[in-house]
């Protein structure tokens, strides 16, 4: 047999050897490449989460704001349309309930004539903290204090208690844009309604402090650090503040009760 003959007899399987050295090779890259990629995803996963926690703390913030700058116009008689229907005697005081009611559109502010209930939209809820809980319904003919707002362990934003009865046993508070003259006054902040310790109405919630008030045995006190450890309150005077720490953080509040 010449020596044209044993190139030719032998070339397929020259061939086919080099082609599993090829695919060989291939699948070596392709091993190399997915090794980056998940190397990579190691990397940028963490700093996206952190980078969707910090843009759901800012559409928290702006909604605490929103609300602020709601009340600060229900509080002032000259720019407030109407609040409700509660109390007509004197049209110049208010319950912070009514307030509460007008923001969640609920009682004397119901917007769905259709319906006697409705779910509320997180994108739009400036009373829906975006990190959750995401369901939460509410109800026409009832009072937010009687459950017009549910489920109950699903609210992530309450009101100060102290505003609402300056005493754990006393009656609703009447207030006046009076109340506008205490802007450092905390309005509403994150709660956990869900927490063991939760009370039947966490619509409200008041921390414990050297006050002998009802409050000091920290019932009614339900805080969330939901961003970061951190927690957003909203302020009479329009402002958000965010704290670590905020029962000590300077200037705010917390023990003031309307006269």
């Amino acid at each position: 047999m010449g020596n044209e003959e044993k190139e030719t007899l032998f070339a397929p399987s020259r061939d086919r050897a080099r082609a599993h050295d090829r695919a060989a090779f291939s699948l070596l890259e392709m091993l190399v490449v997915l090794g980056i990629i998940a190397l990579l995803l190691a990397v940028m996963l963490p700093a996206l989460s952190k980078a969707r926690r910090a843009g759901r703390n800012l559409k928290c913030v702006a909604n605490m704001r929103h609300v602020s700058e709601k009340f600060i116009i229900f509080a002032d008689d000259f720019a407030v349309e109407t609040r409700g229907n509660v109390y007509p005697f004197d049209r110049s005081t208010f319950y912070l309930e009514t307030f509460q009611e007008s923001v969640y559109q609920i009682n004397d502010f119901w917007d769905f004539p259709n319906g006697l209930s409705i779910s509320m939209d997180p994108a739009r809820e400036p009373l829906m903290c975006p990190e959750g809980p995401y369901v939460l319904k509410r109800r026409a003919n009832a009072a937010c204090s009687a459950g017009a707002v549910y489920p109950k362990p699903n609210v992530s934003i309450a009101f100060n208690r102290r505003l609402h009865r300056p005493t754990a046993g006393s009656f609703q508070k009447l207030l006046s844009s009076r109340i506008l003259n205490y802007p450092n006054v905390p309005l509403a902040m994150d709660v956990d309604a869900a927490a063991p310790n939760a009370p039947s109405d966490p619509y409200y919630t008041a921390p414990p402090l050297a006050l002998t008030d009802g409050y000091e045995n920290g019932e009614h006190w339900i805080p969330s650090q939901r961003h970061d450890g951190r927690m957003n309150v909203a302020f009479i005077g329009g402002h958000v503040g965010t704290s670590r720490a905020p029962l000590s953080a300077a200037g705010w509040r917390w023990s003031y009760v309307p006269d």
